[in-house]
């Protein structure tokens, strides 16, 4: 799973936090923000990723802030 996101997107943040101390180094975080560490805009922008936070899972694209639960179903991890 791949997630696509800002610096400054609260929404992102929440997302990222979900995952507990350690756990965004599970994530592969797309930082979108043109002013932000990393920048990987033109990704972004190729991929048509539109609002933040967008999950891309299995070649699919996610849009919204997403529960665990619902992340796992996305991606087909098992419990």
């Amino acid at each position: 799973a791949k997630m696509y996101g800002a610096y400054w997107c609260s929404h992102c943040n929440s997302q990222k936090s979900m995952f507990g101390a350690g756990g965004t180094r599970l994530i592969n975080y797309v930082e979108c923000a043109a002013d932000g560490y990393n920048s990987q805009r033109e990704l972004c922008q190729q991929k048509a990723v539109r609002g933040y936070p967008t999950w891309e899972i299995n070649g699919e694209f996610f849009p919204g802030e997403r529960s665990l639960e619902e992340l796992r179903e996305l991606s087909g991890a098992p419990r």
